[in-house]
């Protein structure tokens, strides 16, 4: 089973677990590690197996592996958020999903917002729903900013990681783009040389184009990701009280 029409510029694909969409220049080296790995099963549970796996938590369990031939590799298994996903967890009505997502992504990409480059989508069947494997290629010693603020980072550091994410939401407010699920974890962070820092967008299905320098984009994304601060503060993830991230976030944006 191939979901129809693939996007453009990716190839249709049957896989012995399912179907894929796939960029013509990762399809080998991806099926290659794959195939090494364990084909009969789907990729985010085989990539575990790699000797040099590594497993990043959040709603669903992320790996990142090294793939002959193309690089660091990263494979998101999908997961409904919020309420929703107590029900339908990582089940999927068809592919639109995932063909948003690309969609996104290609657009975020053209009007330069930095979010990694979609190699692959694979569907796997479940009766008649699909669960989805988003691959995507690495982002070089990224971490996301829950891990950043937990490892209690030097001064510059934290000044510059923290000036990318707010150079990142200026970018968002300038071209109009909402991202509804702006949590702590769909930022990735990324040392540059000389001391610099780059922030990504990740997770961009949801992602809304709206109307650029609109007030109300600022504010939506500017309120969604303090939520997620003051939850994950809660919850012990970032090594700070509830009551810190009042003084983080004027860090963060200063009058």
């Amino acid at each position: 089973m191939i979901p129809p029409s693939p996007p453009a510029g990716y190839q249709g694909l049957r896989l012995p677990v399912g179907s894929a969409w796939v960029l013509p220049a990762a399809k080998k080296p991806i099926l290659a590690a794959w195939n090494q790995m364990d084909p009969g099963q789907p990729l985010s549970r085989a990539a575990r197996r790699h000797p040099q796996a590594v497993l990043f938590r959040g709603r669903a369990t992320v790996v990142s592996f090294p793939c002959a031939g193309w690089g660091e590799t990263v494979v998101r298994p999908c997961w409904h958020g919020g309420y929703w996903g107590r029900l339908a967890r990582d089940l999927y009505v068809g592919p639109g999903r995932a063909a948003r997502e690309i969609a996104c992504s290609a657009r975020l990409r053209s009007q330069k917002i930095p979010t990694p480059e979609i190699l692959a989508v694979l569907f796997y069947p479940a009766g008649c729903f699909l669960r989805i494997d988003v691959v995507t290629a690495a982002i070089p010693a990224g971490r996301d900013l829950v891990s950043f603020l937990s490892s209690r980072p030097g001064p510059t550091d934290r000044k510059n990681a923290l000036g990318s994410v707010r150079s990142l939401l200026s970018s968002l407010y300038r071209r109009g783009i909402v991202h509804p699920d702006l949590n702590a974890r769909n930022i990735l962070l990324s040392h540059l040389p000389k001391g610099r820092w780059q922030a990504w967008l990740l997770d961009v299905d949801a992602v809304r184009f709206e109307r650029p320098r609109s007030a109300t984009v600022d504010s939506a994304n500017r309120h969604r990701l303090l939520r997620s601060l003051l939850k994950r503060a809660r919850l012990g993830d970032l090594g700070m009280r509830e009551t810190d991230v009042s003084s983080l976030w004027h860090e963060l944006f200063p009058a």
